[in-house]
């Protein structure tokens, strides 16, 4: 069974390269990656630390830019990446639907060669994930097979750059069950909206979602990915790492030493190669 991280970022060289420029135009860029210690991974990187991790794939996001230039860039540079890399990353494609023009963006993005969007931060870029915007991204992920991967704020806990800017669990419960055909990741354990699975009516609206466990360590005890897996289902669960913020040879490892011997097997890669099989589609 293949290995795959689920969730892990990707930048254009040049985007690195021209951090304080961009960071002066984009407020949440400038809180995350303004401080030049913050970790920005380009592809061969990307590669490198699979390879050290033991990782065959890696689904790689880029960044929620408010510039649709800059998104623009940031998808080429990921959908060359993937094409160079074969079949190792699978890459997922950033809009802006507070931008004019952003839905034949998006369509450019799936015809060129990404599997979905992603990661979502419609409250970074101002715009309504329950409004008219979110409503037609969910429809043009239901027409083309694509996945959607929001960044879930769990709405407790310490605050950290960029806890906030995400969807809600309550917006994201909402969207999910406007559009069942939809399938979303809803990254960091759902901002706890997965804890909630117990409830039949939301377990309902949640059954195209699936939860990965990108910056667990950071946020829960790896306990909850145990109690993540009972409460979903094993089969809804997907390793992520967030790498470049964290060590994906580290993260699989805690991991792995959570779960029983076949439940590690499905969330550490057996999951998103089912879901990312099924994506793209004409």
């Amino acid at each position: 069974m293949p290995v795959v991280d689920a969730h892990a970022h990707l930048f254009a060289p040049e985007q690195r390269d021209r951090r304080a420029v961009i960071a002066a135009r984009d407020a949440t860029f400038a809180e995350m990656y303004g401080d030049p210690a913050a970790r920005m991974a380009t592809a061969p990187e990307l590669v490198a630390a699979m390879d050290e991790a033991g990782i065959d794939r890696a689904v790689a996001a880029g960044f929620a830019f408010a510039s649709p230039g800059d998104c623009e860039s940031q998808n080429r540079a990921i959908i060359e990446a993937a094409a160079e890399a074969g079949e190792r990353i699978v890459p997922l494609a950033t809009v802006n639907p507070a931008a004019a023009g952003w839905l034949s963006a998006a369509e450019e993005a799936l015809d060129a060669g990404a599997r979905g969007f992603g990661e979502l931060r419609p409250g970074s870029q101002g715009w309504d994930p329950l409004g008219p915007e979110g409503h037609t991204l969910a429809d043009l992920a239901v027409a083309r097979g694509a996945v959607l991967l929001w960044h879930v704020s769990e709405p407790v806990g310490h605050r950290y750059p960029g806890k906030a800017g995400g969807i809600s669990p309550t917006a994201l419960c909402a969207l999910a069950e406007a559009h069942p055909g939809a399938r979303m990741i809803a990254a960091h354990l759902g901002g706890g909206l997965s804890f909630y699975l117990e409830m039949p009516e939301v377990r309902s609206a949640l059954a195209n979602v699936w939860f990965d466990t990108a910056a667990v360590t950071l946020l829960y005890d790896m306990g909850s990915v145990a109690r993540l897996a009972d409460l979903a289902g094993p089969e809804r669960v997907l390793f992520g790492s967030d790498y470049p913020l964290l060590s994906p040879r580290r993260q699989l490892q805690r991991l792995r030493a959570s779960l029983p011997g076949a439940i590690a097997q499905a969330v550490c890669g057996g999951n998103a190669t089912t879901l990312f099989s099924e994506s793209h589609q004409p």
